[in-house]
């Protein structure tokens, strides 16, 4: 993957990545093809290979995307001000909301990558380091006398990253926000917390 020069070149790769994640979060990354991606993307074929060296590295970016997305919308993961798990539980509804219950933008590629070593690492890097930020967000809340001091921060991550995921693919099966509200608001209370 190629770092464009020009704030042309930029815009260029950067439509080209969004296009496909768009498309291959709608349909599936083996149902996507480059051609779609450069047709959607009125990206001619050579511009694209020369950010792209193919669809796996073009699959590599959509991840990278999708996940520096969900870090934009879960912005209480990153704030170092922030020990507010129910900020953190608001920005989740709201992005699943605004994403028309369209699913977790990383988690609706599990099963797809079966086969890539690359690129099965770097999914299972990129949910390691989001579990890393909710743990540090938990921490951050267990310092400021929210949770219980017995907390496990990675372990309260991990149950929480769990309701999200799995409140996220059923929000998407039965088209509406309570099934991921009541895992999380679950999860919350397994863990101490009480008041939102």
């Amino acid at each position: 993957m190629k770092t464009p020069a020009t704030s042309k070149g930029q815009r260029a790769k950067s439509m080209i990545t969004q296009t496909a994640a768009r498309l291959m979060h709608e349909k599936g990354i083996d149902a996507t093809s480059m051609d779609e991606v450069l047709a959607a993307s009125q990206t001619g074929k050579s511009q694209a290979y020369h950010y792209f060296s193919g669809k796996e590295d073009l699959v590599a970016a959509v991840l990278e995307f999708q996940f520096s997305a969900i870090m934009a919308a879960q912005s209480a993961l990153h704030d170092e001000s922030c020990a507010d798990l129910g900020r953190w539980r608001q920005e989740v509804l709201a992005a699943n909301e605004s994403g028309g219950f369209a699913g977790c933008p990383l988690g609706a590629f599990a099963g797809q990558l079966d086969g890539n070593t690359s690129l099965e690492a770097l999914y299972a890097d990129l949910f390691a380091r989001w579990q890393a930020a909710l743990a540090a967000l938990v921490d951050r809340a267990r310092s400021a006398g929210r949770l219980p001091a017995s907390t496990s921060p990675n372990d309260t991550a991990l149950v929480l990253l769990g309701a999200l995921e799995g409140g996220s693919l059923l929000s998407h099966v039965r088209h509406r926000q309570d099934d991921l509200e009541r895992m999380l608001d679950a999860a919350l209370a397994s863990v101490g917390v009480t008041q939102l």
